[in-house]
């Protein structure tokens, strides 16, 4: 039973083996300029990871004069490299590899996967024109207060396949159509003064693949040593001819030192540089590159001013403002750092985000509620060019002190106070003699007539009765009879 059970679980893992989901990933280098290698590279997965085991690959192209191979390895990786002539038996165009990957089981192989990738020989050189500035690789715009360096980067298959053949390699640089020279190292540089322009670089890479002129063999010369025409002394030996050996040495040569005669930049038309030179034919013994570039030279960011009070006290809110010049749109933020900040230049404004102008100018404004220094580090950036600038802040607390309304005003008050007082006694005490005080002598035992109750209607009777039969008035002589009931006016 323990027999049919190991037996039974190797068939399950036979199977797993045999049926397990297979795949291949093909890539290759292309496009590659005709005479070049083209590179294959094949990776087998296993359910997503990488497969183990022996596998055999079967690789094959579907070019005129077919290429194939088959390799057997333990490896999942693959590799296979054709080389394309540059003849009529390879033109340039799209070309298609297939592979396909078998498993191997001791005396047997079971196919697995298998897929096929698309190529293309182009009769072109293949690579990209950078553009470099301060160390950084520009793409649309270059700043004009620095130069441009312009290299061509070929791929590694194009690149590899002139330096192991080509005799000679030109660069020919032309700016809005106009040549400005020729390098031999795929680099050229230039400054762009002018501000928000458009321009236009072209590289036209010429390779030449004519021999190497082979220098002459060395050469041996015997010169014979003249004889000086002296009589001498008969005891005098005659001296014998000396033979001389001159051997003149062959010059080393190195390929990549040599290069054709450069041509004359006024008198040579170039192909494929511009539309009114692309009527120019290209010569069929070299391989051509054109590569080009359009941008837009700005001006990068200068002149940072900042205007407003670093020394606040606290509670006040920080109000500066920014002002700088270069090419619009500007980005800026702000970073609030508490105590002293070493930028570092690397600062940006991802978090958070920037505020964007036309203009560059634009206020900072921001509340700190402790007593101390700050650093508010200021972010600004256009197309071309960043600029971390530190400010330093710090906040005091003013000494508090009394408001001078709060002693001046009391103060006064009881100066007035006490003026007034003092007048109005001087003045009591010099003007008292003047008042005269009246004393009423009353009878209150005597009665009297208007002293009796009367009536409403007694009232009114009397009072007709008096308006019609009043007593004359005494003379100034007679003593005034005052009635008991008539009342005192003002005692003043």
């Amino acid at each position: 039973m323990y027999i049919k059970l190991n037996v039974l679980v190797l068939f399950l893992l036979k199977l797993r083996l045999v049926f397990g989901s297979y795949h291949v990933k093909l890539t290759s280098d292309s496009p590659t300029v005709r005479g070049a290698t083209v590179h294959f590279v094949a990776e087998v997965f296993e359910d997503g990871q990488p497969a183990t085991g022996k596998f055999k690959y079967m690789w094959e192209d579907n070019s005129i004069l077919t290429h194939s191979t088959e390799h057997v390895s333990e490896s999942n990786v693959d590799t296979w490299s054709v080389t394309y002539p540059a003849n009529h038996t390879f033109p340039p165009g799209p070309y298609e590899m297939q592979i396909i990957v078998e498993k191997c089981f001791l005396v047997f192989c079971i196919p697995k996967t298998s897929q096929r990738l698309m190529f293309e020989l182009t009769e072109h050189l293949n690579g990209k024109l950078a553009l470099l500035q301060n160390d950084q690789v520009r793409t649309k715009f270059v700043s004009n207060a620095s130069p441009v360096i312009h290299k061509v980067m070929l791929t590694n298959s194009d690149e590899q396949y002139l330096n192991n053949t080509a005799t000679s390699i030109l660069t020919y640089w032309f700016v809005d159509c106009i040549y400005y020279g020729f390098s031999k190292d795929f680099t050229f540089m230039f400054q762009y003064p002018e501000v928000d322009k458009k321009h236009r670089i072209e590289a036209l890479v010429v390779a030449g693949f004519e021999p190497i002129t082979t220098p002459a063999p060395p050469t041996t010369t015997t010169i014979p040593t003249p004889t000086p025409n002296v009589t001498v002394a008969p005891t005098t030996p005659q001296p014998k001819p000396n033979n001389v050996s001159i051997t003149v040495q062959p010059l080393k040569v190195k390929r990549s030192a040599i290069n054709q005669p450069l041509p004359v930049a006024t008198n040579v038309s170039f192909p494929f540089v511009c539309q009114s030179n692309s009527s120019v034919p290209p010569d069929v013994s070299k391989t051509y590159g054109l590569f080009s570039r359009k941008f837009v030279s700005k001006a990068p960011i200068s002149n940072i001013s900042l205007s407003g009070n670093y020394w606040i006290s606290k509670g006040t809110v920080l109000d500066l403002t920014v002002k700088c010049q270069g090419s619009a749109p500007f980005h800026y933020c702000k970073h609030i750092f508490e105590g002293m900040y070493n930028v570092t230049g690397n600062e940006t404004c991802d978090v958070p985000p920037p505020d964007s102008s036309d203009r560059c100018e634009f206020p900072i404004r921001r509340y700190f509620p402790k007593q101390q220094k700050y650093t508010v580090v200021i972010v600004i950036y256009n197309d071309v060019a960043k600029i971390v600038s530190p400010v330093t802040v710090t906040v005091y607390e003013e000494a508090k002190q009394a408001q001078l309304s709060v002693i001046v005003v009391p103060v006064a008050s009881s100066l007035v106070a006490v003026v007034l007082i003092v007048f109005g006694v001087a003045y009591y005490v010099q003007n008292r003699s003047r008042f005269v005080v009246e004393v009423a002598d009353f009878n209150f035992g005597n009665q009297c007539s208007d002293l009796e109750y009367k009536t409403f209607r007694e009232r009114l009777y009397d009072s007709i009765s008096n308006a019609f039969l009043r007593v004359p008035t005494p003379s100034s002589s007679e003593p005034t009879l005052w009635p008991p009931g008539r009342k005192y006016g003002s005692l003043a």
